[in-house]
């Protein structure tokens, strides 16, 4: 999967991160997914990638530092500033909502409950970002 798209999936709830996996395998092949379960990780882990990926799904509520905490990481370093940061949250504050998109994200969604809800978000955000 040398040529294929990645994207990382930084939430720390395994049960999400496994329905997310499944549903980009049922839109999209092939795919390159990392999953990373804490805030904290991110810079880490890009400072070491090959390649910077194609898009980072964010959650915002992770107990070790959260996502308005990587996005305002994120945002504050040039080589970063453009990579595609969708946040995919429980939360469905519109505070949390301006908040994310004021630090940097690019889209704001609310985690859908079902597979097939989540198959129908992630064919969109295939078709956004040109993962194919």
């Amino acid at each position: 999967m040398e040529n294929a798209p990645t994207v990382w999936i930084v939430d720390d709830d395994e049960d999400d991160q496994m329905m997310i996996e499944a549903a980009f395998k049922e839109v999209i092949f092939p795919l390159a997914i990392k999953q990373l379960s804490d805030g904290n990780e991110v810079l880490s882990q890009l400072e070491k990638a090959f390649s910077l990926p194609k898009l980072i799904l964010l959650d915002l509520n992770m107990p070790l530092k959260n996502g308005f905490d990587v996005l305002t990481e994120l945002r504050s370093i040039p080589a970063y500033k453009k990579l595609p940061v969708v946040v995919l949250t429980t939360s469905s504050s519109e505070d949390d909502r301006r908040k994310s998109l004021a630090l940097g994200a690019n889209e704001f969604l609310i985690k859908p409950c079902s597979l097939k809800a989540v198959v129908h978000m992630l064919r969109r955000l295939v078709s956004e970002w040109n993962l194919n």
